[in-house]
């Protein structure tokens, strides 16, 4: 996975709107871009994907693997810094940036979304569209407001599918709320089969279904803010969002025991965050499931080390943490239960 923003003529490739983000990133806007084409421009992501044969050669031999493309941009195609996004098979068919970044276009126009940010990592493998969904906000025991996004990513690597994703930011504190509804899955996953175009139509047909699903989100939150965390369920449920370290073959004593006191670290922040984290001193909040919830939302987004800002953006949206707040959320929605 790339873990940097790609750059276009050294400026970053990304986009933003309003005050400028904890990434420091991009091109700003003072309001929101009219359309994902206006986005894609500032953004610097205006470029297309094309397949191109492979071939390989050694000094005795020469051979063509009609089997195989690698993805490039086409724009680079010819010059010295064309590197291919990856390696795929005779059937896989591009989504260009403008087809996938344009996907809430139509709802953009009936000012029911607007656009936030745009950008691309690595060189340009990933590309991504952050909407805010517009209306009434989230408010966790009508006092703790949660706004509503939606992330929408697409790839050029050939592993990369075209994904949507509920990306609810908490406002107290600005976390970023990932969450899958269907137990760490996508709400929605297009592959670049010959057919994506078609499906890609059919799940714009689909948007509002996942819009409404808000609410479900919304009463998971409540839910949350309703268990009591007394006894041992809050070691417990920290316990499942930063697992014991599964001890690796030929691992000496010390780099295991490493891993395990780094998973008791991260569990002891995570329960200052739960009685001090922002926004979890407020009474409604105030040691509940949804206050724990957030203290690991919080360590993820404001206290977890990367060398960059592009990195944390990476490890945020596309990495590692973001499975870590998947974790979370599936984990409270199970304990919720019980």
């Amino acid at each position: 996975m790339p873990d940097q923003i790609a750059t276009i003529n050294g400026k970053p490739a990304m986009m933003y709107v309003g005050e400028v983000p904890w990434h420091r990133l991009g091109k700003r806007f003072e309001t929101p871009p009219a359309s994902a084409e206006q986005a894609i421009q500032a953004a610097g992501l205006d470029w297309e994907v094309g397949l191109k044969p492979v071939y390989a050669a050694d000094s005795r031999h020469f051979c063509a693997f009609p089997q195989y493309r690698a993805t490039v941009r086409l724009d680079k195609w010819g010059q010295p810094d064309c590197v291919p996004f990856g390696l795929v098979g005779a059937d896989y068919t591009p989504l260009q940036n403008r087809e996938a970044l344009s996907f809430f276009d139509t709802l953009v126009a009936a000012k029911g979304i607007t656009y936030e940010t745009a950008g691309a990592l690595g060189r340009g493998e990933r590309v991504w569209i952050l909407a805010r969904v517009l209306g009434d906000d989230i408010a966790v025991k009508g006092v703790d407001i949660v706004q509503k996004f939606l992330l929408l990513s697409n790839g050029h690597d050939g592993r990369t599918a075209l994904q949507i994703r509920f990306t609810p930011v908490r406002v107290v504190c600005a976390n970023t709320l990932s969450c899958a509804l269907s137990f760490g899955q996508d709400i929605l996953k297009v592959y670049h089969r010959p057919d994506i175009h078609r499906r890609v139509g059919q799940a714009q047909e689909r948007v509002k279904c996942i819009l409404d699903r808000f609410a479900e989100l919304a009463s998971h939150y409540e839910d949350f803010a309703d268990k009591a965390m007394i006894g041992e369920l809050l070691p417990n449920y920290l316990k499942e969002v930063f697992p014991d370290p599964k001890r690796r073959k030929n691992e000496s004593d010390l780099s295991y025991n490493r891993a395990v006191d780094e998973m008791n670290d991260l569990r002891k922040m995570g329960t200052r965050l739960f009685e001090e984290g922002r926004g979890n001193q407020t009474p409604p909040i105030r040691g509940t499931l949804w206050a724990a919830y957030n203290g690991v939302t919080e360590l993820v987004d404001h206290h977890w080390e990367c060398d960059t800002p592009s990195q944390q953006l990476a490890f945020l949206w596309f990495g590692e943490g973001e499975r870590i707040k998947l974790r979370a959320f599936d984990t409270a929605v199970e304990f919720s239960k019980n």
